[in-house]
């Protein structure tokens, strides 16, 4: 059963200290690539209502899809969430708590320099709007498989925690940083009360499991929109 959830980086062009590029996305490409789901007939779900579906039925429905987007860089709020606004699609961006209305480089590829996250009030604007929901990507971006029990379960616990507390509203999903993993990172993730979680390839193929549900990553060598279509026509149910 393939998962249908797609998993975006950077919607801008490369920075010129970009020495990694496949996370970028250029905006114009996005709305393309955006427009042609539109027309194929999906319907957009955001990440916890996509788990939901799946955890009540064992099954997700019929021609839905989720947009997700890691790291919580600032073009999701400048460049991505005026192109949801104007079509009329919902999405979930992860965030890093501690990268909140900074210049960091937690989440950046190893050699580039500092990028700027999204600020609070971006983020308010965009939970305010409706349709743009926030998960957690952990506080700091580190490796959750690398660390001793007691670091994962702050990474995991403190990013959720603060999440509330900016959001007022429960956070419901879980993206673990560069999709890595373990079965204790697994079982913090859902001990703190996370519905669900994403991952990248790593997660089961045969059977999803909620709490390692595997995503399609759209990368900027998916310039061509038949390269684009290819990924997703497997998602088409109907």
């Amino acid at each position: 059963m393939r998962v249908p959830i797609l998993v975006y980086h950077k919607i801008d062009k490369p920075a010129p200290d970009s020495l990694v590029r496949g996370g970028f996305t250029p905006p114009a490409r996005f709305e393309r690539q955006l427009i042609y789901l539109k027309k194929q007939g999906f319907i957009f779900y955001t990440a916890s209502e996509m788990i939901e579906h799946y955890r009540e039925r064992g099954t997700f429905p019929e021609n839905g899809i989720t947009l997700t987007l890691d790291d919580g860089w600032k073009d999701n709020y400048t460049n991505a969430f005026p192109i949801f606004r104007r079509l009329g699609i919902k999405a979930t961006i992860f965030l890093v708590p501690s990268c909140i209305g900074q210049a960091s480089v937690k989440a950046v590829a190893e050699g580039e320099g500092p990028r700027e996250h999204l600020s609070r009030e971006e983020i308010l604007e965009m939970a305010d709007a409706g349709g743009i929901e926030f998960g957690s990507h952990s506080l700091n971006h580190r490796l959750l498989h690398e660390l001793p029990i007691e670091e994962v379960k702050l990474e995991v616990e403190e990013s959720k925690r603060q999440l509330e507390e900016l959001l007022q509203k429960s956070c419901k999903v879980f993206a673990y940083p560069a999709g890595f993993f373990n079965d204790v990172a697994r079982q913090a993730v859902e001990d703190a009360g996370h519905i669900g979680a994403v991952t990248t390839i790593y997660g089961p193929e045969d059977r999803p499991d909620p709490y390692a549900l595997n995503r399609i990553e759209i990368l900027r060598r998916d310039r061509f929109l038949f390269q684009f279509a290819r990924k997703v026509e497997p998602l088409h149910t109907a």
